[in-house]
């Protein structure tokens, strides 16, 4: 009598099997991972448009910039997301996906539940909310009139905030500084975000350099995302957003509104 033969896999043909899907996984798995990168670029990159153009909204119906913040003792803080929430009207939108998890640590004024973080502002030229004993010049909001080079002026742009080392954020999680203090001035004596205590050592080989500059963030391949004072976004190297005119100096001509890289 015929024996019939087994249907069950062999050992060996197992693990072929095995091996086959291994190599499949291999190469699939940074195709799935590059895939789940490029959509949160292109999602950071539609965020940060939106937000660009929120600031626009807010520019026409008030006639000046919105402030970085409220005065620290007012009850519930206010900071520029929620200024101009009303014409975005996405609590989500404020997230940045691109973001490592530490920047997430703000809550909105409306609704103390929904968090947000990784963007920060151009307040040291659009509007800065400090008050300094003595000097008038504090608190200030920019007019359209001195912001008149809108397409080459940043607005609010991928944010790693001021970091201690080795990481640690320790402010300015929702604001951006320029390359070189500003003549309007940031409201410290550091001419940055940050009071001395919190700064970073000033260490140029680290990745979280920059003292107590409150740092626009490479989350995307190098680039900083940025939402441009028109309405439009673009990813930039960030070396290149710190040097206007190409000649390998820190200047602060994309962030002070004339385009103009002698202005501070």
């Amino acid at each position: 009598m015929k024996k019939e033969r087994s249907q069950a896999f062999t050992l060996i043909e197992l693990l072929v099997v095995i091996g086959i899907i291994s190599v499949l996984a291999a190469i699939l798995f940074p195709v799935f991972s590059n895939a789940k990168i490029a959509a949160k670029k292109t999602q950071n990159l539609s965020n940060l448009k939106q937000l660009g153009l929120g600031v626009q909204l807010y520019v026409a119906e008030h006639e000046n910039y919105p402030m970085m913040s409220s005065p620290a003792q007012m009850t519930p803080r206010m900071r520029w997301p929620d200024y101009i929430f009303v014409y975005v009207r996405s609590t989500d939108m404020f997230r940045g996906p691109l973001a490592s998890a530490d920047m997430f640590g703000k809550s909105f004024a409306h609704d103390v539940s929904k968090r947000y973080g990784g963007y920060g502002y151009n307040y040291q030229y659009l509007g800065n909310s400090r008050s300094v004993a003595g000097n008038p010049n504090f608190p200030f909001t920019a007019n359209e009139s001195q912001i008149p080079v809108t397409s080459e002026t940043i607005a609010i742009s991928d944010t790693q905030g001021v970091r201690r080392s080795p990481g640690i954020v320790s402010g300015g999680d929702y604001v951006i500084d320029p390359p070189l203090p500003s003549l309007r001035g940031s409201g410290l004596l550091t001419g940055y975000y940050a009071n001395v205590a919190d700064c970073a050592p000033h260490n140029p080989g680290s990745t979280f350099f920059n003292g107590c500059r409150s740092l626009p963030a490479e989350w995307t391949f190098g680039r900083v995302t940025v939402g441009w004072c028109d309405g439009h976004a673009t990813a930039i190297p960030r070396r290149k957003l710190d040097d206007f005119n190409g000649d390998g100096a820190a200047d602060n001509g994309f962030w002070n509104g004339q385009a103009d890289s002698t202005v501070r």
